[in-house]
């Protein structure tokens, strides 16, 4: 596969996602790793600086993650977006026409309370991509 769009939040479901995926990048493929946060707006945030740093955790995990990984004969990105995760994973691999989106099939997120299954269900149901879940 040439191009890869993995749903990331630190979880041991993304890990093994993340792990799945780089072992059928193609040799100068692509791997986008994307981390969605729920919009300021959202009832988990009781105010701004709550947003900030939700925001700023899931700047982190995928910062730390692509250091993690290295240098490999591919190209490796990160991506964190707002609003709701399934949409955002879906509208991002149409915009960036992956090839294939790999997500968790579940685990605890490290960014947000989001129930991880859920979105993957949705993104399974809605998106026009092939989509991979990981156990």
């Amino acid at each position: 596969m040439k191009k890869i769009l993995v749903g990331f939040d630190g979880s041991e479901g993304a890990e093994q996602a993340l792990n799945k995926a780089i072992m059928m990048i193609d040799e100068y493929g692509e791997l986008i790793l994307i981390a969605v946060v729920p919009t300021p707006s959202d009832e988990l945030f009781v105010d701004i600086d709550a947003y900030k740093n939700l925001k700023k955790r899931a700047e982190t995990i995928i910062s730390d993650t692509i250091k993690d990984i290295g240098v490999h004969d591919f190209t490796i990105t990160g991506i964190v977006e707002e609003g709701d995760a399934a949409a955002i994973i879906i509208d991002v691999a149409n915009r960036l026409q992956v090839e294939l989106i790999v997500l968790g099939s579940k685990g605890a997120s490290e960014i947000g309370r989001y129930p991880i299954g859920s979105v993957a269900n949705k993104v399974v149901q809605y998106a026009a991509k092939p989509v991979m879940l990981v156990r």
